[in-house]
């Protein structure tokens, strides 16, 4: 578990980042929710947020308990009631490999990422509604001084996006990103993830929102070498005016690792794992919301991994996430 020192610098480093955290999609969360609230000629929201992950028992190179990533973000939404397109904008540095007292070793590295991305509604009506988004990412990693270079690249995705009402509670969603990597160094790569499933709305407090989630990825040639496939279920709850709860799952079908070098034979996997998560809102003003989140998760594999990631007979690994932030609709 958690150190009392790792505690003490999570809670320092977190508490004054205020942020706001995001679920896959959330371009689409977003953008809906300020179409539901406003109706200037064109409305902005902002999210900054802090993010914290952290494996139990992850060890670097040296030996050293690291943290695997701590990353502040920074999110711009654009949209507009009388227009059929909407803009998003994020910038996100990942500290990477740190240790647990958020120092840097030589093992330690920066990943930046700025992306862009525009959507257009291509159709909407009572029953009906179809997006389709373009967005660019370029990635770099910073490495210490004296060590190898790692990879950067380019990245863009075609995301589809839409909903189909089956009654007046009952609807089917789902989003496609199918993207490519344009890698500076080595060969590209393709990946699609996706949701597919179905949104019961109880009431106007209370939806329960149960998905098949699909994250696939190729190699240059085509060939699979990873997959992951597991069932995610959201419960977006309105407690009153001010506060708002949104419990959520995931669990694992499976997660496979294949080997490029050995006929593409998977080399690892899972079929037992499940995530809990809880992200909770507190609106301080109609404009302004405070939000936090945390999440841990295990899985069991077939074989130990390396590095201290997984321990005891099952090879079991255990993930923490930590999320705290600010929303502000301008």
């Amino acid at each position: 578990m958690l150190n009392s020192k790792y505690k003490l610098a999570l809670f320092a480093t977190l508490l004054p980042g205020l942020a706001i955290a995001q679920e896959d999609n959330n371009v689409t969360r977003e953008t809906k929710d300020l179409k539901e609230n406003y109706t200037s000629s064109w409305n902005v929201a902002s999210n900054v947020y802090m993010e914290l992950e952290k494996f139990e028992g992850h060890r670097d190179a040296d030996g050293n308990a690291i943290i695997d990533k701590l990353t502040p973000v920074a999110q711009v939404f654009i949209n507009s009631p009388h227009s059929k397109w909407s803009y998003f904008l994020e910038h996100k540095v990942a500290r990477r490999a740190i240790t647990e007292d958020l120092n840097n070793t030589v093992n330690s590295f920066q990943r930046n990422r700025t992306q862009i991305g525009v959507t257009r509604n291509m159709v909407r009506n009572e029953d009906v509604t179809f997006n389709l988004n373009a967005t660019y990412r370029k990635e770099s990693n910073d490495s210490a001084p004296g060590t190898d270079a790692r990879g950067s690249h380019n990245l863009y995705w075609v995301m589809p996006s839409g909903e189909f009402r089956i009654t007046d509670k009952l609807s089917f969603s789902y989003w496609d990103a199918f993207y490519y990597y344009d890698r500076f160094v080595g060969s590209n790569d393709y990946e699609w993830e996706a949701e597919h499933g179905f949104a019961y709305k109880h009431s106007d407090n209370f939806t329960a929102k149960v998905y098949l989630y699909t994250d696939w990825t190729w190699d240059s040639d085509k060939n699979k070498n990873w997959e992951q496939n597991q069932i995610r279920g959201y419960f977006p709850t309105k407690i009153n005016d001010d506060w708002s709860v949104m419990p959520y799952f995931r669990y694992f079908i499976n997660e496979k690792l294949y080997d490029s070098a050995n006929n593409y034979r998977v080399v690892n996997e899972t079929d037992d794992g499940l995530r809990l998560g809880m992200n909770v809102d507190y609106r301080i003003s109609p404009k302004s919301t405070l939000w936090v989140g945390m999440a841990y998760e295990e899985t069991k594999w077939a074989d130990a991994k390396s590095a201290g990631l997984t321990s005891g007979d099952d090879n079991s690994q255990k993930f923490y996430l930590a999320q705290v932030g600010w929303k502000y609709k301008w």
